[in-house]
């Protein structure tokens, strides 16, 4: 079998612009990609394959498509998806069903799909759908990257983070929560011990704080941790909350004193120290052996050797010994805040890691002391200095233990409120002796900058916890709070205080209300009566959302999600925030035939199956019990379980409420896959969103209309502008009301004429037949096919008296599967088939006076057709086959005025175009006028105007 290569230069146009060639020899793939630099994606077998895969060679019977990327469209960034048409064009030329048109039946084999170009031709619409699930009414959410990572929902980030620049967690309902930090966490020491200081921010608004614990641990448990909890717009007690720890200091030693000699000439000072292991640049503090206080810090100029080194000082003479200290920190010493920073007093920690000890002679442990000195001075926004240095810590500790010691020292700063820069030094020499404790490390620099009076809306956790083994670093950040988030609830009159709620409705509108995250509408924007009858129907039925916004998204999508837990959808009407669940309804709002159903205007899209159609939901959801993501297959009856699409239901926390509504969705792609577009004028605007209405048109059989002529109140016979064709079986008929509304069904029986029809009951509307207004609109049909029940799923206005709609075709199955009842499919017509064959009949002729060349044809209309053609030929036997017909003629009318080409030998015949052509209807001129020729020898044009025709 030959290998075949099919090229489409055009996804939009794929029969137009194919072009197919046959392989017959073994060429590498990429020999056959076309020409130029246009991307195009390549598919092998039906499997798309990179282009790395392009040096295969073809075999016999691949079958190769290469299809061209349109250029353009904005890609990902917001504009169209050139990629994403292409794929869904996939879903065409690969279908089998679809292959014949494309490939040809050399490549797919016998084409089957001719009932799809008849649908075409009276305005169906039909696709394939893969894998995925369809809910017209209530799309699902499709998943969008995240800027972080979520510490609530994703596993690996759960725990207490900073997460700078993200957004303020907005929780509603019940759930763990692991707050996030509101300040950067700090650890000081006080009587040996260390505490680390921790302010969480658990989100906006109030809680109702359940738990709070470490991992799975009560917080109870933990002796060592108190904590405080800080309501909205409250002040922390418990410690300072504006604290900067440096990280610049992070356990440097501070080492001891050395002595070396000096000796010093001009503005040099040459000093002396065996093997020092100094740089340049490194800041040294310079004494005299001969007094206690220390003089001046200096800068390192020059190291000319591994035993000297040189500073700059005022000029100067002398020799001699003196002691040679290290400033860490430098000659500038450490910034400890940022700029913009007013710091008003700061601290150090200092750790002595291995005790602070010396033995006697007996080895027993005796005092040993070690002198501390922390300098600082103010600097501005640049780092600059603005005031000279001053000692603000100089401190001698003396001890005897061999455990590790850990103090913090506060620092004063009598310079005042502002920026500094610290720096420090050790002034006695340090014990290497190997029974002693006596190393000094400088572990950390805090300022405490003025405190923040209001965090504002949120709630803040503050925790003081102790260093102890029962509480290690790791499970210092893994705290975690069980909470439900309070909110206002309205009881039809007012709001009431905030209090802990798990429901859908004042979540929603909380979210619409709320002025520092929401949208902050006012009532008069929300439609609080509907709020209030869903909320009663949610909470009869269990369903809650328990969600937690921790990362940026739009407003309208983070409250869909929350309606869609609901099984609800939000839009905006009137200026209005309306909320609408899609569940069982009954009365149609409004009625649409083909009597104000704009012309040419109505199509439906045939959301057809593949053998890739989901047939099962895969839900996740965040479970409650065990607080981790966890997934639920919801399937109808009768499902093998073989595609199942993946969904999200976010906000969801319950096996129960995540299986009914993964079975709803399941029932909504199995049953509603019919979508409805027309357009109507004023009566478009009628419905909204999610409103039931009742459809009647004849191209799909669903009914049939008229209008009411005339209403016979006593024998309840009512009069109609069109026949009505009965059968076997019961037949109803509708009416339309003022207000665009359904009255029926109401029984109906055949009249003394097919115009008539006689209602077995009294309707609970009279007729409207007069001339004032629009006459009643009557649509009729067997049992539960007068109409088409459909959902409205948009509205779009289109001027000023044009709505154009779209709807979904309902299915009570839809409603009750999560309750595993599914009703018979439904049956939408079992009118009589309109005829598609059209026959002419009735052919007749008329002569036109004072014209003797032309003639005037008539035909009764052909049921079905759309245009008739008209044909002449010369003779005298219309059936005789070796007759040569001309066309002459295409019209739509069922009359029209022909030349006579052929004189006494002219041959007629007329045809109807429907959606095939009709049989043709044939005779000769002569026969369909009587008289018409003469019968002398007299020319056949003369000068008399009436030759022809007898009296």
């Amino acid at each position: 079998m030959r290998a075949h290569c099919l090229t489409i230069h055009n996804p939009f146009d794929p029969l137009g612009s194919r072009v197919v060639q046959e392989v017959r020899r073994p060429l590498r793939l990429s020999r056959l990609a076309p020409p130029g630099s246009a991307p195009c994606i390549a598919i092998l077998n039906g499997r798309p394959i990179l282009r790395s895969e392009w040096r295969r060679r073809m075999r016999p019977g691949d079958q190769l498509v290469f299809c061209i990327l349109p250029r353009g469209g904005g890609g990902g960034q917001g504009g169209s998806n050139p990629l994403r048409m292409l794929l869904s064009l996939a879903l065409v030329v690969f279908a089998p069903q679809f292959g014949a048109l494309l490939l040809g039946p050399e490549l797919a084999g016998t084409a089957i799909f001719g009932s799809f170009t008849w649908g075409n031709a009276v305005g169906l619409g039909a696709m394939l759908v893969g894998q995925a699930a369809i809910n017209a009414l209530m799309p699902l959410p499709t998943p969008k990257q995240l800027p972080s990572a979520s510490p609530t929902y994703a596993i690996g980030a759960q725990g207490n983070i900073a997460r700078i620049e993200q957004a303020i967690p907005v929780q509603y309902g019940r759930l763990l929560a692991w707050p996030d930090f509101a300040a950067q966490p700090y650890a000081e020491y006080a009587g040996n011990d260390q505490y680390l200081y921790q302010l969480l921010c658990l989100g906006c608004g109030e809680f109702d704080i359940e738990q709070i614990r470490i991992e799975d641990t009560p917080i109870s448990n933990f002796s060592e941790i108190t904590y405080e909890v800080i309501a909205p717009h409250g002040q922390v007690t418990l410690f300072p909350t504006n604290v900067i720890s440096s990280v610049e200091v992070s356990g440097q030693e501070l080492p001891g004193r050395k002595q070396g000699t000096y000796v010093r000439s001009g503005t040099t000072i040459t000093v002396t120290e065996t093997a020092h292991g100094r740089a340049v640049g490194q800041a040294v503090q310079l004494s005299t052996t001969t007094a206690d206080a220390p003089t001046e810090i200096y800068a390192i100029a020059t190291v000319p050797t591994a035993d000297t080194f040189t500073v700059v000082a005022p000029s100067g003479s002398g020799s001699g010994t003196m002691y040679i200290r290290t400033v860490v920190g430098g000659i500038d010493g450490f910034i400890a805040s940022d700029a913009g920073t007013l710091a008003r007093r700061l601290a150090v920690d200092i750790i002595w890691p291995l005790g602070l000890y010396d033995v006697d002679g007996s080895g027993n442990p005796k005092d040993i002391s070690s002198h501390l000195v922390i300098q600082a001075r103010k600097v501005d926004d640049n780092g600059l200095p603005t005031s000279a240095w001053f000692n603000v810590i100089g401190q001698i500790v003396t001890d005897r233990t061999v455990t590790p010691k850990a103090m913090s020292y506060d620092c004063n700063v009598p310079a005042g409120a502002g920026r500094y820069r610290v720096r420090a030094y050790r002034i006695d020499a340090k014990s290497t002796s190997a029974n002693t404790g006596h190393q000094m490390i400088w572990a950390g620099l805090r300022c405490y900058l003025a405190e923040t009076q209001d965090f504002g809306n949120v709630t803040l956790i503050a925790m003081r916890m102790k260093a102890t083994n029962n509480l290690s670093a790791q499970a210092s950040r893994r705290v975690g709070v069980v909470c439900t988030r309070k909110v206002p609830v309205w009881n039809g009159v007012s709001w009431s205080a905030p209090v802990a709620s798990r429901s859908i409705a004042w979540a929603i509108a909380d979210a619409a209300r709320n002025t520092d995250y929401g949208a902050s509408l006012p009532d008069s924007r929300l439609d609080l009566a509907a709020l209030l009858v869903l909320d009663a129907l949610w909470s009869a039925r269990s369903d809650t959302f328990n969600g937690r916004f921790d990362s940026a998204a739009s407003w309208w999508e983070a409250v869909s999600k929350i309606a869609l837990v609901g099984r609800a959808r939000i839009f905006m009407q009137g200026g209005r925030l309306r909320v609408v669940r899609d569940g069982p309804q009954t009365l149609p709002v409004a009625l649409y035939s083909m009597r104000n159903i704009k012309k040419g205007s109505f199509s439906i899209d045939y959301l057809l199956a593949s053998e890739q159609t989901a047939d099962a939901l895969d839900v996740s959801y965040f479970d409650e019990v065990k607080w981790s993501p966890r997934r639920v297959k919801a399937a109808l009856a009768g499902s093998a379980l073989a595609r199942p699409v993946k969904m999200e239901l976010f906000g969801a926390t319950t096996r129960e409420q995540v299986y009914r509504e993964g079975l709803y969705h399941a029932a909504a792609n199995k049953y509603r896959r019919r979508l409805v577009h027309f357009a109507t004028e004023m009566e478009g605007f009628i419905p909204s969103i999610g409103d039931l209405i009742a459809i009647q048109h004849d191209m799909p059989g669903w009914g049939a209309h008229a209008e009411a002529v005339a209403w016979d109140a006593a024998t309840r016979s009512l009069t109609l502008t069109e026949p009505m064709i009965f059968g076997a079986g019961s037949y109803y008929i509708g009416m339309r009301m003022a207000n665009g509304g359904v009255s029926g069904p109401w029984l109906v029986t055949a009249g003394p004429s097919a115009e008539i029809v006689v209602l077995t009951d009294t309707p609970d509307m009279t007729p409207y037949t007069s001339s004032d207004r629009e006459r009643t609109h009557v649509v009729f049909g067997k049992a539960e096919t007068w109409r088409t029940l459909a959902k409205v799923t948009s509205i779009k206005p289109r001027g000023l008296y044009e709505v154009g709609i779209e709807a979904v075709t309902e299915d009570p199955s839809v409603h009750t599967a999560d309750t595993g009842v599914t009703a018979a499919p439904i049956k939408t017509s079992v009118l009589p088939r309109v005829i598609t064959i059209p026959i002419v009949s009735g052919l007749m002729a008329r002569r036109i006076p004072g014209d003797n060349s032309r003639a005037v044809l008539a035909w009764r209309p052909a049921v079905g057709a759309e245009s008739y053609q008209i044909e002449m030929a010369s003779g005298i036997d219309p059936f005789d086959p070796t007759v040569t017909w001309t066309r002459t003629a295409d019209t739509s009318a069922s009359n029209y005025v022909i030349a006579l080409l052929f004189a006494a030998q002219t041959l007629i015949r007329v045809r109807g175009i429907g959606l095939t052509a009709g049989p043709w209807m044939a005779a000769a001129l002569g026969t369909l006028i009587p008289q018409m020729w003469n019968t002398d020898a007299t020319a056949m044009w003369t000068t008399n105007a009436n030759p022809m025709w007898s009296s």
